[in-house]
């Protein structure tokens, strides 16, 4: 009997600490989403093949800016067009930025939350849970990796 217990019992205390570092990637203490960030990169997790595509943002995709204020956000894109890097769009919308469940939505569209999993002084994940992207008919995962430029 001991020996199948113990094995159990520290089977269970490792589940329990990994789940707990998951909920606590977002530090209230340290973290906020007040700031300028850019995304370093994405991920694309598609449900009908497992799989995860990953992007690196190019340099002129670098330059692309999201400036979270108090209850607004600044978007500012850039792309390549030839050999020139060109600011092509510059967007302010207003968000809800719920902290403790890590829900982030658009004003207007709070059926359509994103979920910020992770939130530190320099990084922050955001998830789109929202789009089937290989049409199998369950919503896949964008995941993008913002860093902190300021």
């Amino acid at each position: 009997m001991k020996r199948i217990f113990l094995p159990l019992a520290l089977l269970s205390m490792l589940a329990c600490g990994s789940d707990s570092e998951t909920l606590d990637t977002i530090d209230p203490n340290v973290g906020t989403i007040i700031g300028k960030w850019y995304i370093e990169k994405s991920e694309l997790y598609t449900s009908k093949d497992h799989q995860t595509k990953t992007n690196f943002s190019t340099d002129c995709q670098k330059k692309s800016t999201h400036e979270f204020r108090q209850t607004n956000m600044t978007s500012t894109t850039y792309a390549q067009q030839s050999t020139t890097c060109i600011q092509t769009d510059v967007v302010t919308r207003n968000y809800t930025f719920d902290k403790s469940t890590g829900q982030f939505w658009y004003e207007g569209e709070q059926d359509y939350p994103y979920f910020v999993t992770k939130l530190t002084q320099s990084e922050m994940i955001m998830e789109d849970r929202t789009q089937d992207m290989d049409g199998d008919g369950i919503n896949d995962v964008i995941r993008r990796f913002f860093t902190r430029i300021n």
